[in-house]
């Protein structure tokens, strides 16, 4: 599916529209305007460059798309309303995760899991100061350069002055396992795993494994229940009608 950025803010297009103005100096002031860039660079609408201690941005043909149009160019990929039936799914799948799971009724149900995988772009800005003796301004900047490619250059010197996270594209995955009682699951199942197949706390189950209700397996310090001794459990606690 191809990606979808959201609009870009206010201050974004600002930064947009002076880097396809050639970046003339004198307009912006400190470094934050070098963190936006980098996160336009990410949503493909420009390109920066640093080389040898100087920065440079320019505009590409996506960037100069938006400022035309004020949008993103359209790409192959789902039709739009084939894009929406699959937000409403992965919405779905959200209100579906949060609500709680039904007790497992059979014996050879599969459990499926599914997660959202998130790509987060993290940009920050640093800076750091420092005084040095040179004869002039490019001395000078040859001594910190130095420095700074030295191992843990300017190590406990920086200091962040802005920073943006942006998250840029998401992925649906599902992990599908064998539910402990099926014929693919464990022999044997730990106390906690136990408890959740007969839908009891853990508690609860370990006072019955300690009162000798359900029959246990002993592997050094731990106890484990096979899933035979379940269903045994089961059976033997199983009733109908009025029970006096």
């Amino acid at each position: 599916m191809a990606r979808r950025f959201p609009p870009l803010s206010s201050w974004q297009l600002e930064v947009l529209k002076w880097i396809s103005d050639g970046c003339p100096e004198g307009v912006m002031k400190g470094f934050t305007y070098k963190a936006t860039a980098i996160a336009l660079q990410g949503r493909r609408l420009v390109v920066v460059s640093k080389r040898r201690g100087s920065w440079s941005a320019s505009v590409t043909d996506d960037g100069r798309y938006y400022l035309e149009h004020g949008t993103y160019p359209q790409r192959e990929g789902p039709a739009s309303d084939e894009v929406e039936s699959q937000d409403a799914t992965v919405r779905a799948v959200r209100r579906t995760a949060a609500k709680k799971p039904r007790a497992v009724k059979t014996r050879h149900v599969e459990i499926r899991e599914t997660f959202m995988r998130y790509r987060v772009m993290v940009t920050r800005v640093q800076v750091a100061e420092r005084y040095v003796r040179a004869a002039d301004e490019e001395d000078a900047a040859k001594r910190v350069q130095a420095e700074f490619d030295r191992p843990y250059g300017y190590f406990g010197s920086w200091k962040t002055t802005n920073s943006e996270v942006e998250v840029i594209e998401a992925e649906q995955t599902t992990v599908i396992k064998p539910n402990p009682l099926s014929k693919e699951g464990p022999l044997l199942l730990s106390i906690k795993d136990a408890g959740k197949a007969l839908g009891l706390s853990y508690s609860t189950v370990t006072e019955l494994v300690n009162r000798w209700e359900i029959e246990h397996v002993l592997i050094g310090s731990r106890k484990y229940i096979s899933r035979e001794a379940l269903m045994k459990f089961i059976e033997q606690n199983t009733h109908r009608g009025y029970h006096r």
